[in-house]
């Protein structure tokens, strides 16, 4: 491990005027703008293309960051104190990490092709736990602890001879006592990047997709039931058919259809949570479309920007009564709070 000095991680608060039940926005930095009655604070700059962050056992906020090239193998963890700024590099050397999880007393990574394992305080080197999985080039998402002490990671999708390669596209948990008996919990999912629990223990997590087989696929917020086929790669959407793929009305009648979807192309939703202003909803952010908006858990109603300008958005953390929001392009960390 080697420590580093505080990389300005100077504090701003950007108080926005409170608009009621106003859909208005504020400017709080430059492009960036929130809506009526939030308050954005910056509490962290100088980090190198953050990815998941969670709240380390000792306090601390720990971030995976690729430090440079994603695919360079020069991924870190970084702990940082969010009261003084200091940080420490806890592990590196990592390829593309995207996902963290602090489960069974160890430190859990989720890299394009593996699950990683660190154990013990300080950490120990990290021992893949669940290797060679199938990949498409970009990475395998996040991971999320179960209400069960279970751990839960997607395989990204590929597509071989008309069809998903077998194991990719899924959604998998495994029992951190024997890793090796994993079960696959829902197939069909393109790149079912970010997940997320609600208050009923009902799990929930986006989709990444793509255009196949002529097919324009927007992105998703699905509900995750055990045993669920979300289509991929012969259903995309709304139960839309990619004939290329075998899709029909028959087939696509039998998948699950997303509960939310955005603009194909448009939005890379690579980060969900129950809204701590509002919970009846999510907090996604769209990566490709530099916002973060708050979708209606039911699926009902509008999608509304929470935040706007903010330089592909990657991961959000609820802390207390407030959202951390890492944004990937710049290497800050917002906290979002309602204003009084």
């Amino acid at each position: 491990m080697r420590r580093l000095s505080a990389h300005g991680l100077a504090t701003l608060l950007l108080a926005v005027a409170l608009a009621g039940c106003s859909p208005g926005t504020a400017t709080v930095s430059g492009p960036v703008t929130t809506v009526g009655g939030l308050t954005v604070e910056r509490v962290v700059s100088g980090l190198d293309g953050p990815t998941q962050m969670i709240f380390g056992p000792d306090g601390r906020l720990w971030v995976a960051q690729l430090a440079g090239d994603e695919n360079a193998g020069r991924g870190e963890i970084v702990a940082v104190d969010l009261d003084d700024g200091d940080r420490e590099v806890l592990l590196d050397g990592l390829i593309k990490p995207t996902g963290l999880a602090w489960l069974d007393d160890s430190l859990w990574i989720a890299t394009p092709t593996a699950v990683l394992r660190a154990d013990g305080q300080p950490l120990a080197a990290p021992r893949p736990v669940v290797h060679g999985l199938p990949n498409n080039g970009r990475s395998n998402g996040t991971l999320t602890p179960t209400p069960d002490g279970s751990l839960l990671y997607e395989t990204s999708g590929r597509e071989r001879d008309g069809g998903a390669v077998d194991g990719s596209g899924a959604l998998w948990v495994l029992d951190p006592a024997e890793p090796a008996r994993r079960r696959r919990i829902a197939s069909g999912l393109k790149n079912a990047y970010a997940h997320v629990y609600d208050a009923a223990g009902q799990l929930w997590t986006t989709e990444v997709a793509e255009p196949i087989g002529g097919v324009a696929a927007p992105d998703e917020v699905n509900r995750v039931d055990a045993g669920g086929d979300y289509g991929w790669p012969a259903c995309v959407g709304r139960r839309v058919p990619v004939e290329a793929f075998g899709g029909d009305a028959v087939r696509c009648r039998a998948t699950e259809p997303p509960r939310v979807t955005f603009e194909p192309v448009g939005a890379t939703p690579t980060s969900i949570v129950v809204s701590p202003f509002r919970n009846d909803h999510f907090v996604v952010a769209l990566w490709n479309a530099d916002r973060v908006v708050s979708a209606p858990i039911s699926g009902g109603g509008a999608v509304e920007d929470l935040l706007a300008g903010i330089e592909r958005p990657q991961h959000l953390l609820v802390d207390g009564d407030g959202l951390l929001v890492s944004e990937h392009g710049t290497g800050t960390i917002w906290r979002v709070r309602a204003d009084g």
